[in-house]
């Protein structure tokens, strides 16, 4: 998955979050709200990683 489409996944679950806190009934706004923070979760879980070896790979130790 591309870096771009996590982050909008991410902005989109957090967006989520707050629209069926806004206008949901009881119900159904728990399961989505669970929904979405396990989404926010995993597309923040995945941002931090990709950052995490992108700067390991450009870090790296010469070659000796």
């Amino acid at each position: 998955m591309p870096l771009w489409l996590a982050v909008l996944l991410l902005l989109l679950s957090l967006l989520g979050i707050v629209l069926s806190r806004r206008y949901l009934r009881k119900p159904v706004q728990s399961v989505c709200v669970v929904l979405c923070v396990l989404l926010a979760v995993a597309c923040a879980a995945y941002i931090g990683l990709t950052i995490l070896f992108v700067d390991a790979v450009q870090n790296r130790p010469p070659v000796s």
